[in-house]
């Protein structure tokens, strides 16, 4: 039975008797070890599973019924993403153009009646809408405005002089708010800060190759917002991603010493959509200026909430033109500038950046050449917008701030007082980043879901964010009541079923990439 159990030969694999060979097997179980213990440092034991289930995932080719079942999973949690977001369907869709056109009064009431569907109706479902949906004098300001100029091209200034004047006046605005005035800055208007944040990209792409740099890089925090993934992956750039430090700021010390040969630019972020923390762009900013390579400052959520902070000695981070070393901005007026949406700019620090972002076409029939990624533009949202930024003025916009940084300083201080939650870092305007030692943050964030509330939620590590807006003058005092009693909840059963959006992330931090992707990519045919 021994001879059996112990077979001579695989007690000389594991028990050599053999010194030297011991000592050769006893070092590469340590460094195995150590290589295991390292890994679990830096990614967790979940980081460890995911990586498991990852190396899995890579050998489902060969094996078929692995892959069917991987395959049958994601399309199960795709059906009930599909079922969240459309319900049993619409029967009354138009998959065809009517074979007689309705009247105007018809397509209003069906309209009208979509409309008191939308769940932006209700306070408690944020949207991405920054102003209060009660502003009715601001809403028909600008629906009067849109309807003035709904028929305008902006391709065409000599025709529609009026949509150039809104948008070199919108440009100008922004770049005195980002105190670029006198200091030969120049903009551009984009439809979103997505569009802002490629065409700078685009810019210091350019500009690599006029450095004769083949293989460009830049450098970010892993914090930053996902567009610049997106303008990198566009343009063949290598983006280079930093761990966050402690407080989920980018380090100027590891910054540093990414910079190589090959690096373009650092992308920076005021602040940051996850955790609303301003990256501490000015010692960055010394550090690009002594490399010489460009700093993009992703202001797009920050916009004019942080400029009229800084206005008000509310923000002690030096973030814009200010910095000398500072390039690039990009800037959002339909988020805290609270026009509707498709407005934004990206300012550079002098003409030539901006130049590099244009693309002539002169070897074709026609002589073509646009400011930005597109061609013909509506002029009516330039109008809206003009209007809406003329409407506030300082006065509201200062107001505005000031409104938001009171509820922003409520918030964080009623989450210290309630017992298993805190602040996953001190953010610094528009999201308050929460987590919790004692129970899965994302259970928090499902229950909530179930109260009607629309919550963030971000990974690496978990949290449970709440972006501010108008809006939430009116809600504060529910939301900060049902957390209470939901968190009190959680204490004493933690263990309760993660649902809804909270439940992708929640899976999230083991689930392998590549099925992650197939989600989110599905996510994208289903929507």
């Amino acid at each position: 039975i021994n001879s059996f159990a112990n077979p001579p030969v695989l007690q000389d694999f594991f028990f050599p008797q053999n010194k030297n060979v011991r000592i050769i097997e006893h070092t590469i179980t340590l460094i195995v070890f150590l290589r295991v213990l390292h890994f679990g440092y830096r990614h967790g034991i979940r980081g460890m599973i995911k990586s498991v289930l990852g190396l899995i995932v890579q050998r489902s080719d060969f094996l078929p019924p692995l892959k069917a079942v991987l395959e049958n999973e994601i399309k199960k949690e795709l059906e009930k993403i599909e079922h969240h977001m459309l319900g049993e369907g619409d029967d009354d869709a138009w998959t065809q153009v009517p074979a007689v056109g309705l009247s105007a009064k018809e397509i209003i009431l069906k309209g009208e009646k979509l409309k008191i569907n939308d769940s932006s109706n209700n306070l408690k479902q944020w949207g991405g809408i920054y102003h209060s949906n009660q502003d009715c004098e601001l809403e028909n300001l600008q629906k009067e405005m849109w309807g003035l100029f709904n028929s305008t091209n902006s391709l065409y200034p000599s025709v529609f002089q009026s949509i150039r004047k809104f948008e070199a006046e919108l440009i100008s605005m922004v770049i005195d708010m980002l105190n670029g005035k006198n200091k030969g800055v120049v903009g551009l208007l984009t439809s979103g800060g997505t569009e802002s944040i490629l065409i700078a990209i685009h810019s210091y792409k350019q500009l690599a190759k006029e450095r004769n740099i083949e293989k460009p890089n830049i450098i970010s925090c892993e914090t930053a917002h996902p567009a610049v993934d997106k303008a990198c992956h566009y343009f063949g750039i290598d983006l280079i991603k930093l761990k966050a430090d402690k407080n989920q700021k980018l380090s100027p010390q590891l910054v540093k010493q990414a910079i190589d040969k090959n690096t373009i630019a650092v992308y920076t972020s005021a602040p940051t959509f996850p955790h609303g923390v301003i990256d501490p762009i000015e010692e960055i900013s010394l550090i690009t200026k002594k490399f010489k390579i460009g700093l993009h400052v992703d202001n797009c959520l920050g916009g004019f909430y942080l400029s009229y902070l800084q206005r008000n000695n509310l923000v002690k981070e030096k973030w814009d033109f200010n910095n000398c070393g500072v390039t690039t901005i990009s800037c959002d007026i339909h988020k805290y500038g609270l026009s509707s949406k498709g407005v934004s700019v990206i300012v550079f620090n002098n003409s030539h950046l901006r130049k590099l972002s244009f693309v002539p076409v002169i070897n074709s029939p026609s002589l073509y050449v646009t400011p930005t990624l597109q061609g013909a533009r509506s002029g009516a949202i330039m109008a809206s917008a003009w209007a809406t930024m003329l409407f506030m003025g300082d006065s509201g916009y200062e107001k505005m701030a000031l409104t938001l940084h009171d509820i922003h300083t409520k918030v964080k201080n009623e989450i210290r007082n309630i017992k298993g939650l805190e602040l996953l870092c001190e953010s610094d305007l528009a999201v308050i980043p929460i987590t919790s030692a004692e129970f899965n943050i994302y259970s928090l964030a499902s229950l909530l879901e179930k109260r009607g509330w629309n919550m963030f939620t971000s990974k690496d590590p978990p949290c449970m964010s709440l972006c501010i807006g108008l809006q939430h003058q009116n809600v504060i005092d529910e939301w900060i009541k049902d957390v209470k009693e939901l968190t009190k909840e959680l204490r004493l059963n933690p263990n309760i079923k993660i649902e809804g959006n909270a439940s992708v992330y929640s899976a999230a931090q083991i689930l392998p990439d590549s099925i992650l992707k197939d989600v989110l990519c599905g996510y994208i045919d289903v929507k």
